[in-house]
């Protein structure tokens, strides 16, 4: 009985425990934990949409910028294999160093004639007109004209410089130190810059040029002055009254004189300096926008008709560059 008594004891205070243990899981409660959960995992799965692309993408900006710089890079090496590439540096502007063939033929020609007359003229021969030269450089007791050409060549690298220096700031080789050696060695010392240099016919002014270039080889007043040198040359050293009074014995004593290597050389670096600054002449008028009625080409071979004296009057004459 005691036993009996003691299971319906148990038994009721189970029955009695089980509401209050139930109650925290009833229906209610559970649907508020399911909601919770849901609203937790929705949130959660909310951040990942959010923080997945801003990783995605991260990495995939930094590939691009990677891609793009390696492809500027190839560019960069292409361009500097092609030669289209380069620096900032001031020779940008500057063309690349090339062969202007009819100036090297004329320098090569120039350096053999050189060369055979020096090997093959008689003993001495050049030494003793060097040496009257020397003792009276404008009446040296030679033939009137050698004596004009030989003072001339003195004097060509003015005009040259007249003509060349306001193109010169493109290329690549510096003109001033080949125009000062063709004071004393002509053609020989300026063949090689006129062999390499690109012809320039762009506008220029007078604010591109460095001083010297604008204001005295720019100069009508300095100009005028050279070409009176020039005149004078021809004027002091006899060769106008010999060739008026005796043109056939002038030009017969003159080629009795070409034995000596100082006459030939001479007298075709002479040919040579006149031929070339004529042909500098349509580049230069074209630099200062020249639209006169007479052909560029027509101005420059007129200018050979009086060598030296001619490029020297051009000089003087040419249309000045704009001031900007």
């Amino acid at each position: 009985m005691k036993g009996i008594q003691s299971a319906v004891t148990l038994a009721l205070l189970c029955t009695a425990s089980l509401p209050l243990h139930a109650a925290s899981f009833s229906p209610a409660s559970l649907g508020r934990s399911m909601t919770a959960t849901a609203t937790a995992t929705a949130t959660a799965a909310k951040k990942k949409k959010i923080e997945l692309p801003i990783n995605a993408v991260v990495p995939s900006d930094r590939a691009s910028t990677r891609t793009k710089a390696l492809a500027a890079l190839a560019a960069i090496a292409r361009d500097r294999a092609d030669g289209s590439g380069g620096d900032d540096d001031d020779d940008d502007d500057a063309p690349e160093i090339k062969i202007n063939p009819p100036y090297a033929i004329a320098y090569v020609l120039f350096l053999a004639c050189a060369f055979l007359g020096s090997s093959s003229e008689p003993d001495g021969a050049s030494a003793e007109i060097l040496k009257r030269f020397l003792a009276d450089p404008l009446n040296p007791g030679v033939n009137e004209l050698f004596v004009a050409v030989f003072n001339l060549l003195g004097l060509y690298f003015v005009p040259m410089a007249c003509l060349l220096m306001p193109g010169a700031r493109r290329q690549k080789l510096p003109a001033t130190p080949f125009l000062l050696g063709s004071m004393f060695g002509g053609y020989g010392a300026l063949g090689v810059y006129a062999a390499t240099r690109t012809p320039d016919p762009s506008r220029a002014s007078r604010a591109d040029l460095g001083w010297f270039t604008s204001n005295v080889l720019e100069s009508r007043a300095f100009n005028c002055l050279v070409a009176l040198a020039f005149a004078s040359a021809y004027v002091t050293s006899g060769a106008l009254a010999a060739l008026v009074s005796d043109p056939t014995g002038t030009i017969g004593g003159y080629r009795e004189l070409t034995d000596a290597a100082i006459v030939s050389v001479s007298s075709l670096d002479f040919a040579i300096l006149t031929v070339s600054a004529a042909s500098f002449i349509p580049e230069d008028l074209s630099r200062r926008g020249y639209g006169g009625g007479m052909a560029p080409e027509l101005i420059a071979a007129s200018t050979v008709l009086l060598p030296g004296l001619g490029v020297a009057l051009y000089c003087a004459l040419r249309p000045g560059l704009d001031e900007e």
